[in-house]
């Protein structure tokens, strides 16, 4: 009857049925993924994690970190400098239990890790609509220290720059074998804004050597691996305190102007040239002052000196030197700005200047 009379409209009403019933949704899948951590909840950066959960959804987990300076869509717990939106796959048994250790010390990227609270997501990867997630807290230690070169090699001269929150003036430097065993100990100023930096002649074999950050003052240590490579053919080039050519000012009493000339140095017993970067640094030998950087001394007696570097705005350098008794024995490091120090701006000594001119006029009116 419809077809004889509206034969259009039933083909329109057919053609409907067909859009209805192919947009009708298929059902959701079932099941659920959850997350949780092992812990208290509170860890210090550096630490481990382990997370575990269940997926009865699918067989394959993608978790994701999110938080302070991070992408708000998250990224690789493993790679914190990933894609936005990316993540890390676990893979879930057929019990549909997954597990998952995070060492955020090996994270990519785990210099941007912060005190903060840092929240994990987990999906499954086929229907990432199906999620849950859990928020933990990261603190920064204590202290941290950052060792260069490492590795390695003989006569390299390893430099440690970290940063102490606890207030303490000095920190004790362990240098450990494989077996444990202590093959030095040096002890390290710290300046008033926390940081520390110090160097070591590297005069032990090669292998891989554990050095050991402590104080009394300190709840616990700090130990960061050091590997010492039987030579640098196969070392990546790093930024270091190594030999360089010595550069010698003439210096005229009175003035300040250091013209350069290069000067060859004759092998000879006791020699060190000290140099460093910038110039101009107090240069202590065994806590004597000798003079500003750079600066030649001879006479030296061959063995172990302590040599510091002090200039205004910078860490001082401390560092363990092996004189030789043949050849002249050079160091050059490169010191590192106090960080986090004031600078007066333009504006703000203008500002000072004519406060102290009013303070003066106001002092003659009277």
């Amino acid at each position: 009857m419809c077809s004889r009379k509206f034969p259009e409209l039933c083909s329109g009403l057919f053609i409907l049925i067909i859009l209805v019933l192919s947009i009708v949704p298929v059902q959701a899948q079932t099941g659920s993924v959850s997350i949780s951590y092992r812990g208290d909840g509170g860890y210090y950066v550096g630490d481990s994690v382990i997370f575990d959960g269940r997926n009865t959804v699918g067989n394959m987990t993608v978790i994701t970190i999110t938080g302070p300076d991070l992408p708000a869509a998250g990224v690789p717990p493993y790679n914190l400098t990933g894609a936005a939106g990316s993540g890390n796959t676990v893979v879930t048994d057929p019990s549909g239990t997954w597990s998952y250790i995070w060492d955020s010390s090996r994270a990519v990227g785990a210099d941007n890790l912060n005190t903060g609270r840092y929240t994990f997501t987990v999906f499954d990867l086929s229907n990432p609509q199906i999620n849950s997630s859990a928020s933990i807290s990261l603190k920064q230690p204590e202290f941290y220290v950052t060792i260069t070169p490492n590795p390695a090699v003989l006569n390299d001269y390893v430099q440690l720059v970290g940063k102490v929150d606890t207030a303490v003036d000095t920190i004790e430097i362990d240098v450990l074998d494989a077996s444990g065993n202590k093959v030095h100990t040096f002890t390290s100023p710290v300046s008033a804004g926390g940081y520390f930096q110090y160097g070591f002649h590297v005069d032990m074999p090669p292998g891989t050597y554990t050095v050991s950050i402590s104080s009394p003052s300190l709840s616990n240590s700090l130990s960061q691996p050091l590997t010492i490579a039987a030579s640098n053919a196969n070392l990546t080039p790093v930024a270091t305190a190594t030999t360089v050519p010595v550069t010698l000012p003439v210096m005229t009493t009175g003035t300040t102007a250091m013209p350069q000339v290069t000067a060859t140095l004759s092998p000879g017993p006791g020699t060190l040239v000290i140099s460093s970067v910038p110039s101009g640094a107090s240069v202590y030998l065994d806590s004597v002052n000798v003079g500003n950087s750079p600066v030649t001394l001879n006479g030296v007696a061959p063995g172990t000196h302590l040599v510091e570097l002090k200039s205004p705005g910078y860490l001082t350098v401390s560092m363990d030197v092996v004189v030789s008794e043949d050849k002249p024995t050079e160091i050059s490091p490169e010191m590192v700005k106090e960080p986090f120090g004031l600078s007066l701006s333009p504006l703000d000594a203008i500002g000072g200047c004519l406060g102290a001119a009013a303070l003066v006029v106001a002092a003659r009116k009277k």
